[in-house]
């Protein structure tokens, strides 16, 4: 079957973004890094500058520990001992050990009862949305929310989703108000560190909110808040935007380990009062393999 007629479509679409200034563009190909030396950082070698050296300042792995000794060797070590892939899905052989123990010690440094691990935090959200999102399910979401979570969104096709102006605690309220009586359940979901700005969202205020207005749902209100860019950076002891606000109501926090870890470590969602069994319909989590299993 030809491509052609699809072919032409995408191509206008791609001449529309290339003219807003919105085409990503060609990918910057890494092709070596250079170990951290004395009070110098890794620097990067790029493929069609030779032998010129790069700073990285645009990674997410704040910390750069995917570069330490100890990391590399741990996943050398994980890799011997298990191989380099679990080779199915967690609910048929592929949860080993190392995943466990990272779950329940990730779960122990959020102070919640349970976790689970994903592939990616892009994944997270999208796991973690699309079952609890249902045909009666309304969301609210802050209006510079991460694109994982507006597509998650979008494609679990909930009853409505509100969108209210970036922190407002206003627009948040009355988008609240506004789902009273048309909704059994409701979601607010936001960033918890706001990854193009570096500002938070104000929890104590979303958690208020939440407890003010959850008895008028049936099914009450859930509050979803994605820190992968919090955890790590900010916070007493790095555990994230929820310990910077002294915030501990949130329902349900995805994590992350790559700004402190490594780009290759696995995310997490960690869930206080849902039981990760509870996601499990359809959940990308258990039908699709999870990360090598690395010792935490």
């Amino acid at each position: 079957m030809s491509l052609s007629k699809v072919e032409k479509v995408l191509s206008q679409e791609l001449s529309g973004l290339k003219e807003k200034g919105s085409l990503k563009g060609e990918e910057t190909v890494i092709t070596g890094v250079k170990q951290p030396q004395g009070d110098k950082g890794p620097r990067y070698f790029i493929q069609g500058y030779g032998d010129k050296e790069f700073l990285k300042m645009n990674s997410n792995s704040y910390l750069g520990m995917g570069l330490r000794k100890e990391v590399i060797e741990a996943e050398e070590e994980a890799a011997k001992k298990f191989g380099a892939g679990p080779g199915a899905v967690r609910f048929i052989s592929g949860t080993y050990k190392p995943h466990v123990e990272l779950e329940r010690r990730l779960a122990r440094f959020h102070n919640k009862e349970a976790g689970m691990i994903f592939s990616s935090a892009y994944a997270a959200v999208m796991g973690i949305l699309s079952p609890l999102i249902s045909r009666d399910t309304i969301v609210i979401s802050d209006a510079l929310n991460h694109n994982c979570i507006i597509n998650a969104i979008r494609l679990s096709r909930p009853k409505d989703k509100k969108i209210y102006s970036h922190n407002n605690m206003d627009e948040l309220e009355s988008a609240i108000k506004e789902s009273i009586g048309n909704c059994q359940r409701a979601i607010i979901v936001t960033d918890g560190i706001f990854s193009m700005r570096g500002d938070h969202a104000p929890l104590p205020g979303i958690a208020d909110l939440a407890e003010k207005y959850d008895p008028e749902f049936e099914e009450g209100i859930l509050t979803i808040v994605d820190d992968s860019h919090g955890v790590g950076a900010i916070g007493e002891t790095g555990r994230g935007a929820t310990e910077f606000t002294h915030e501990d109501r949130i329902d349900i926090l995805v994590s992350t380990t790559e700004p402190t870890a490594a780009p290759v470590e696995s995310k997490v969602k960690i869930i206080p009062r849902i039981a990760p069994s509870e996601l499990t319909p359809n959940n990308s989590a258990v039908i699709s393999d999870i990360n090598e299993p690395v010792p935490p």
